[in-house]
């Protein structure tokens, strides 16, 4: 009954330490500035990740998401993109929860009042 709780700790303790280490101050940017179809299919699929991370993490109510086996729209990225693209997932899956939960307690308080 511990893993899951320890293995969400984890998780969220990752997601803060990347998301303040994410924004550094690297100014030397790998992107490809032409837009080239190529970074335009890159971003795509990175999307469709982050997408399916996130709908994986949303299943999963106890926090506990594994990175693995990759979905099918990840299989294409790099290891560090893979990375960036999976906590991006969780990310995305925590703040849709999170308005979630403020939608459910305002109609909760809207309700009481009444």
């Amino acid at each position: 009954m511990r893993t899951p709780a320890l293995e969400a700790a984890a998780v969220i303790a990752i997601t803060l330490l990347l998301t303040g280490c994410s924004s550094g101050g690297d100014t030397g940017d790998k992107r490809n500035p032409s837009g080239t179809p190529a970074a335009a299919e890159k971003a795509e699929n990175t999307q469709r990740c982050v997408d399916a991370i996130a709908d994986r993490a949303a299943a999963h109510k106890g926090g506990a998401v594994r990175s693995h086996p990759v979905p099918g729209p990840c299989a294409r990225l790099s290891d560090a993109d893979y990375l960036d693209a999976y906590m991006a997932g969780l990310e995305q899956a925590h703040r849709v929860a999170q308005k979630a939960s403020q939608g459910a307690s305002g109609k909760a308080a809207d309700g009481a009042g009444n």
